[in-house]
């Protein structure tokens, strides 16, 4: 093979790996999280103590180890709480469920306890990916819907 083939060749090669190591970024970029399950495990004057669940879905073709995951769930702009979820593997193309306790202010809660007024949720936050040779830092949000919003206040 002469030196202009190879140089090529190579050349595609780096092509197709920056190219495919692009799109893997982008679709990390776009995990999507949700709460699965919240159940209330206690109430005092601090707060209400929740097990909360959430399900990360990875749409990329890469095995993802997730390291520290900081969030905040918020109610209609008030924050609730915040929370840290373990270390965690997701798998490519594939799911994981990570289970952490979760302290609410109780202040905010009791505004929409038992109310007919269901508060806009919002669960914030940001996952640190090791990918390949480097760490990425990916924010997310999301926004449960009505019913699982009711669900997570009048569970307190």
């Amino acid at each position: 093979m002469e030196k202009r083939t190879k140089i090529v060749v190579i050349s595609i090669i780096v092509a197709a790996v920056g190219i495919f190591g692009y799109v893997q970024y982008l679709s990390v970029s776009h995990l999507h999280v949700s709460i699965v399950q919240s159940k209330v495990v206690q109430r005092t004057g601090q707060g209400t103590l929740y097990n909360l669940q959430l399900q990360f879905n990875n749409p990329s073709l890469l095995i993802l180890n997730v390291g520290k995951t900081d969030f905040m769930v918020s109610a209609n702009g008030e924050n609730l709480g915040t929370g840290v979820l373990p270390p965690s593997v997701i798998p490519a193309m594939g799911k994981t469920v990570s289970q952490t306790p979760f302290l609410a202010d109780n202040s905010v809660l009791d505004k929409y306890h038992k109310n007919d007024n269901v508060p806009n949720l919002k669960l914030t936050g940001t996952s640190q990916y090791d990918v390949l040779f480097t760490k990425v830092s990916v924010p997310f949000t999301y926004y449960p819907t009505q019913d699982e919003a009711r669900e997570f206040i009048d569970g307190a």
